[in-house]
């Protein structure tokens, strides 16, 4: 399919929030970037049909981060996207191993550790259940401490985010009086303490 013309990375962003602009965005996406992430796939044990899944999982859920304003620009968009197809293949290859093998996963031509892989599927793995914690906090704790501890954005740019709070050290405050009222709210359940403790580890 021929691609009407090429993008800088903020025309694309840019053009993905155009509904009349979208499709062609998406279809330099895929020509731009495809066979990369096919190549990343299909390199580390999975097949044709495994990267066609998983690269449009990857164009849905960073569409999704454009649409909701999430992309900050730290990285290049081919990068992040390999990062998506990355993390989302590795999750797949996780569901698929058995329990004594989950944690073994090899990648080829790929400078990343295998403690950071395991890293980022624990955190995955916590996720949920760190977020169903944090919603009996009511909203803006919930809000405030999935920014911190699983978006793992700065107190600084939280404040542009949660513009109620003036400063980092309002919101320093606020987080801490999020973390008292959950403490208190697991006074007398040791088990759900460590379990929590041992969430917000992986997930940091």
């Amino acid at each position: 399919m021929q691609v009407e013309r090429i993008y800088r990375d903020e025309e694309l962003i840019r053009d993905l929030k155009s509904a009349a602009k979208m499709d062609t965005a998406i279809r330099f996406i895929y020509n731009e970037y495809y066979s990369l992430l096919e190549n990343y796939v299909m390199n580390n044990r999975g097949a044709k049909e495994d990267a066609a899944d998983i690269i449009q999982e990857t164009i849905v859920a960073f569409i999704e981060i454009i649409e909701q304003d999430k992309f900050r620009g730290d990285s290049s968009i081919k990068s992040f996207l390999f990062s998506i197809t990355r993390n989302l293949w590795l999750s797949e290859l996780r569901k698929r191993n058995s329990a004594e093998n989950r944690n073994r996963v090899f990648e080829k031509g790929k400078n990343t550790t295998e403690q950071e892989i395991i890293h980022h599927l624990i955190r995955r793995e916590h996720f949920n259940a760190i977020q169903h914690l944090f919603e009996r906090l009511g909203e803006k704790c919930k809000q405030l401490l999935m920014l911190v501890y699983y978006e793992e954005m700065q107190m600084s740019d939280i404040t542009e985010i949660m513009p109620d709070y003036q400063n980092e050290q309002v919101l320093r405050n606020k987080k801490y009086k999020c973390m008292k009222q959950l403490e208190q709210m697991m006074l007398n359940n040791e088990q759900l303490r460590i379990q929590l403790k041992n969430a917000l580890k992986h997930a940091g």
